[in-house]
Parts: structure tokens; C-alpha cells; sequence
């Protein structure tokens, strides 16, 4: 297994680093100007290399449109489970002991994660502590970006992405020990080749609700993330 991990690891290297991938696949289109039929053709070269795709085994990866196949004997993963198991990150991180393990999947246009919050957790009886909430808005932010601009990019893994700011606006207390869902929109992607933009970077929208069985899901806390590229690779 960390065999294949390896290798996987340096074919993604490769392709990131190699000047004539980018001659050939990305010089012809820019960001803006790149076509559904020259994105497809990307995803393609990608796969035609050998390297590993849509790990989430997601329908709604791009690679899916450009005809590539799901797995049928592996269940869709969350963008955590998938590109950083052993991520120790206490909001996402897959292997933290204790951390709140968010899992966060894709939808159109965004990431959408289901979870509950321990009472430990709570600020006072029955309220979980605001920077709990904090935390899950600025990592499912963080991820959303991450994943916009792999899809926007092309490329095999998300890259790495930081939290520029954060606004948060709690609407209701949040309740311990209680299904929540946390839904993500992508506001805007600015990359940088437009004026004044240094880093790629992208606006997230983030909102968690109590979800509820007999009527519409409550709005308990609201948030906006902007979140820039720092890197080529969000881990080894």
C-alpha cells in the first residue's frame, strides 16, 4: 500500500512539475477561455498517464463528464477521506483521535458534510462553544476552495489552500449531540492573471443547519471564507 502510495505520489509530482504538460495541455487554453471539450481532453491526458483520478469516486468529479468511469465496488469518500487520510487537522482531519471529523462530499457547485458535535465541546449547557462551529466553517471553506481549484485547473489532487478570512454570523445557538448539515457554494474564483490578484484565490459560502425531520432545516450559523493557493500539493 505505501508502495502504490509512492508511486501515485511521484507520477502527481511529475505531471505538476513538468513543463511540457503544461505546453501541451494547459498553454493552449487560458483559464477563462478553456473549452468543455479541451477540459475533457485534460482529465483524458491525465488518465492516459496512468495517474489516479476522482479517489472519492465521485459522480460529480469533472472527470466523470470527460467519460471516465466510477468504481462499482468502492462507496463515494469524502474529499478528506480521500486525499488526506492521515490528516491530523482537529476540524477534517481523518486520523485525529479526537478531533470532529468532518466528511465532507461533493455537491453541484460546493461540498456538503453531515455531522453532530459532541457535548464536550459545549461553551455552556447545551450551546456548543462558537469556535467549535468556527472550525467546521473555516475547513469545509477551505476544502470547497481547494476542490474549485483542482476542477478549475485540472488536476489529479486539490492544491494547497489557507484561510485569507473569515466572517462568521451565529443565527441561532448550536445544540450538542445533534445532526448537522454544512453546506458550501463557490462565490467567485480569481486567478492570477487577472489585475491585483497575486495567488489564485476563491470566495466560499458556508452554512450549517439543525436538520429536522418534520419541517425545514434550522440556520444556525453563517459564514464567508476567502482562501488562496499557497502550494502545488494540499499533502504528501
Amino acid at each position: 500500500m505505501f508502495a502504490l502510495a509512492v508511486k501515485q505520489l511521484n507520477q502527481t509530482c511529475l505531471i505538476l512539475r513538468n513543463p511540457s504538460y503544461y505546453h501541451s495541455v494547459f498553454h493552449k487554453f487560458s483559464n477563462n477561455e478553456r473549452s468543455q471539450e479541451s477540459t475533457h481532453a485534460t482529465w483524458q491526458y491525465l488518465a492516459s498517464r496512468g495517474t489516479r483520478l476522482n479517489p472519492c469516486n465521485s459522480p460529480l468529479h469533472p472527470a466523470v463528464d470527460a467519460g471516465l468511469p466510477l468504481d462499482p465496488a468502492i462507496n463515494e469518500l469524502s474529499v478528506q477521506e480521500a486525499y488526506t487520510p492521515g490528516s491530523m487537522c482537529f476540524g477534517c482531519g481523518p486520523a485525529h483521535p479526537d478531533g470532529l471529523h468532518l466528511s465532507s462530499k461533493r455537491i453541484k457547485n460546493g461540498l456538503e458534510a453531515h455531522l453532530s458535535i459532541p457535548s464536550k465541546y459545549c461553551a455552556f449547557p447545551g450551546i456548543v462553544n462558537g469556535g467549535i462551529v468556527s472550525t467546521i466553517i473555516d475547513c469545509h471553506g477551505n476544502w470547497s476552495a481547494a476542490i474549485a481549484l483542482m476542477d478549475k485547473s485540472c488536476l489529479p489532487k486539490p492544491p494547497l489552500t489557507l484561510t485569507a478570512s473569515i466572517f462568521v454570523s451565529f443565527k441561532e445557538p448550536t445544540p450538542p449531540d445533534t445532526p448537522l448539515l454544512v453546506r458550501s457554494t463557490i462565490i467567485s474564483i480569481k486567478d492570477s492573471t487577472q489585475p491585483g490578484v497575486s495567488k489564485p484565490s476563491v470566495e466560499v459560502d458556508i452554512a450549517v443547519y439543525a436538520k429536522s425531520s418534520d419541517g425545514p432545516d434550522k440556520l444556525l450559523a453563517h459564514g464567508t471564507v476567502m482562501c488562496k493557493r499557497q502550494g502545488a500539493l494540499r499533502a504528501i
